[in-house]
């Protein structure tokens, strides 16, 4: 789209609709109006979705909950801006820019045919995948800090009055969590989790530690050890699977915990010792044993 067409309808109207919110007998009313009598309780003629957002955006959320009917009268709308009100042989233009978002595989869609093949084609003229939350690495980190800020602010706590930190644990941990959930389960994962930090800490200190065992996803059995793999201990063929090493698991416990200190501190060695109560050089040492190449030239 041209750069001037792009600035008009900066200005114009953005509507959204969840397509997914909406039983399957109101979309085309929603979508495309009605006029009076169109149906039971159509007392008057309404616009629709498009009409309201001639000139500027319609952004339809969860788009892969359209019927395929409703998916064959959009594709007209979007080859020449002619629509049809429920009811009304009238046609009216729009000239509407259409974004959608959706959390399903449209092109899996397609293929079982649950998502037109023309439709799928006509929306995707510039698709942005945005990857699930346990893909974008040290991303969660950040965004746990913000959540935390937000939620010393929501609690009332001024300054110097339990501010909120994530300590190496809780790192770890969240690092280590798949978030079926996305950035929204994180989100209310660090709400929750503050309220319990918080709960009978009387006088409060200065700083508040959120730890892994603060949180309540399902971890390894110590929540301390969140990085640790499970072990299987009600297998059919337990005498089969191979032994638990315990060194092992302290190892790569260990090699985590100290990868998200360093992560968090801008790869400051003198800082991430500080933090997990070592000394640097006791830390350099203990993470050269542990296989972390490139060791000790920071901080």
């Amino acid at each position: 789209m041209a750069r001037g067409a792009a600035c008009r309808r900066a200005a114009r109207p953005l509507i959204s609709l969840n397509c997914a919110a909406l039983p399957e007998t109101l979309v085309e009313s929603e979508l495309f109006g009605h006029v009076r009598g169109a149906f039971s309780g159509a007392v008057a003629d309404r616009r629709g979705k498009f009409e309201l957002a001639d000139g500027g955006t319609l952004f339809l959320d969860e788009v892969a909950e359209l019927p395929l009917a409703v998916q064959a009268k959009l594709l007209r709308v979007l080859q020449g801006g002619q629509l049809q009100r429920l009811g009304s042989d009238r046609e009216h233009r729009v000239d509407v820019r259409m974004i959608v978002a959706t959390n399903r595989d449209l092109a899996t869609g397609v293929r079982f045919r649950r998502f037109r093949a023309d439709f799928y084609h006509r929306l995707s003229v510039y698709p942005l995948v945005v990857p699930p939350l346990r893909e974008r690495g040290q991303d969660v980190l950040l965004l746990a800090g913000n959540f935390l800020a937000q939620n010393h602010s929501r609690l009332g706590l001024g300054l110097g009055l339990g501010r909120l930190r994530l300590d190496t644990s809780a790192r770890a941990a969240l690092l280590a969590h798949d978030w079926p959930g996305n950035v929204r389960e994180l989100e209310h994962l660090v709400s929750r989790s503050a309220l319990k930090a918080l709960a009978g800490q009387s006088p409060r200190p200065r700083i508040v530690s959120l730890r892994a065992r603060h949180f309540d996803f399902s971890l390894a059995p110590e929540s301390e050890t969140a990085a640790v793999p499970m072990v299987a201990r009600d297998a059919p063929n337990a005498s089969a699977a191979a032994p638990v090493d315990l060194r092992t698991l302290t190892a790569a416990h260990q090699r985590q915990c100290i990868q998200a200190s360093l992560e968090c501190h801008g790869h400051n060695w003198a800082a991430a010792a500080r933090e997990l109560g070592l000394h640097r050089a006791n830390l350099v040492r203990l993470a050269r044993r542990l296989g972390l190449a490139g060791q000790g030239t920071a901080g």
